[in-house]
C-alpha cells in the first residue's frame, strides 16, 4: 500500500512505482470516485475515441480483413450513403 500526501490546492504524488506500473503519465485523467466514510477509488479514465478504435481494430482483426480491404468497403458504404440521402434523384 502506497501513502500520498495532500499538499498544496489539493494536489496529490501518485509513487512513481505505481506509474510505471500502470503505464500512466502526465495529462492521463483519473476519475476519483467518493465510496463513503473518507475512501476514494482512483481509476484511469479511458478515452472513449481510443477505446473504439481498439474495438474496432480487434474486429478486423477477428475478421482477417485487410485494410486496403476495410477502406475499399468503407469507400463504398460512403458512396451509397451520399446517393441514398443527398444525391440528386
Amino acid at each position: 500500500m502506497a501513502t500520498v500526501i495532500i499538499r498544496d490546492n489539493g494536489r496529490i504524488t501518485i509513487p512513481s512505482s505505481l506509474l510505471k506500473k500502470y503505464a500512466l503519465e502526465e495529462g492521463n485523467r483519473l476519475q476519483l470516485l467518493d465510496v463513503g466514510d473518507g475512501s476514494f477509488f482512483l481509476t484511469p479514465v479511458e478515452s472513449k475515441v481510443i477505446k473504439s478504435a481498439d474495438q474496432a481494430a480487434r474486429k478486423v482483426k477477428d475478421a482477417n480483413v485487410s485494410l486496403e480491404e476495410l477502406f475499399q468497403e468503407l469507400d463504398r458504404e460512403r458512396r451509397d450513403y451520399f446517393t441514398t440521402h443527398y444525391a440528386c434523384h
